[in-house]
């Protein structure tokens, strides 16, 4: 956890500072405006935070590592399998596993969020994940930033934004349960 952390801590306050001055500057605007619930933005902003957190964390030029050019791999699982098997400590690559996972998990949610009235919010904001990680790959292969363009990445990241909008599907539905309880009271 040390090694994310200074690898990344840098981005946590970046993104809490920019955070809490959209969220101000976006209620001092609509209250001048006065048109529709500013909560309606909400899902917005909080869609791009993510897409600019992420963007942060994987497009920032990596300054470790005693290499200058990037790595490819596009045989599925193959780094996967090469860390998990033959490497005497998991925890590294269990960390960059779960990581490549949750980093695309709030980039769903808000999405879904954000599309809720439309049908297919799982594959939606699925396909927008797997597009956005794919982007992201596509940028680490082509712009000299001593990053890995890995699939293995691009199939965890999948993954995430499928996490990320089943955990909206299912927030949603108990938010209209908790609203049909609140209301028989």
């Amino acid at each position: 956890m040390e090694e994310l952390w200074s690898a990344f801590g840098w981005v946590i306050p970046i993104i809490a500072v920019v955070t809490f001055t959209m969220i101000f500057a976006v209620s001092i605007w609509k209250r001048k405006k006065a048109k529709g619930r500013w909560m309606n933005l909400l899902p917005v902003l909080f869609t791009a935070i993510t897409l600019g957190g992420i963007c942060l964390i994987t497009l920032s030029p990596f300054m470790g590592g005693g290499y200058s050019e990037s790595t490819t791999n596009f045989d599925p699982f193959s780094n996967l399998k090469l860390n998990l098997i033959y490497r005497k400590h998991l925890d590294v690559p269990i960390r960059n596993l779960i990581a490549n996972i949750l980093l695309f998990v709030p980039f769903a949610y808000f999405t879904g969020w954000w599309i809720r009235n439309q049908k297919g919010i799982v594959l939606k904001v699925t396909f927008l994940g797997a597009l956005f990680s794919f982007l992201i790959e596509l940028a680490q292969f082509y712009l000299p930033l001593g990053r890995a363009t890995d699939i293995d990445d691009w199939i965890m990241n999948t993954l995430g934004a499928f996490i990320g909008g089943i955990l909206f599907v299912i927030s949603r539905y108990m938010y209209k349960i908790f609203q049909l309880n609140r209301r028989k009271k």
